[in-house]
């Protein structure tokens, strides 16, 4: 697996998230630091997703909701159903991260921070999260940056 490292522009594209738990709220966290354009959409919403000011839909997936969207997140806690909301945006030429299937990934979101105009992001290509955290942080230590 090869995943060339990109940046792109999200400047009003919307991002969904499906999914309401832990993962999600990691997702959505780090995705905030970039854009509010984001909306949620999952059966069960986590306390802490409820709290941040985005566009939250609670119902089950549907391939109805995949319109409109830039890039899709699948972080249920069903593989299989990460696998189908796969299937169905890229039908609609849609890149997707699933949150527990990296083989299965169009996109990875690597370990990122941001100073002023300038990110920095390390990547494993999927394969290590812990690593491409550690070193982030190394880099952010090295640059002085906190």
């Amino acid at each position: 697996m090869i995943f060339l490292p990109i940046c792109v522009n999200i400047t009003g594209k919307k991002i969904l998230i499906v999914g309401g738990g832990r993962i999600a709220t990691h997702k959505l966290k780090t995705l905030l630091k970039y854009t509010d354009n984001i909306v949620v959409l999952a059966p069960e919403i986590s306390n802490e997703v409820r709290n941040i000011d985005i566009e939250i839909i609670q119902k089950k997936y549907s391939p109805d909701f995949l319109n409109n969207f830039f890039l899709v997140y699948a972080c249920t806690n069903n593989s299989k159903l990460n696998l189908k909301i796969k299937s169905d945006a890229n039908k609609l030429g849609l890149l997707v991260n699933i949150c527990d299937s990296p083989d299965n990934c169009d996109f990875t979101s690597p370990a990122i921070f941001k100073q002023q105009n300038m990110s920095v992001a390390v990547s494993s290509n999927a394969e290590n999260v812990k690593k491409s955290i550690k070193w982030r942080n190394k880099i952010k230590e090295l640059l002085d940056i906190e």
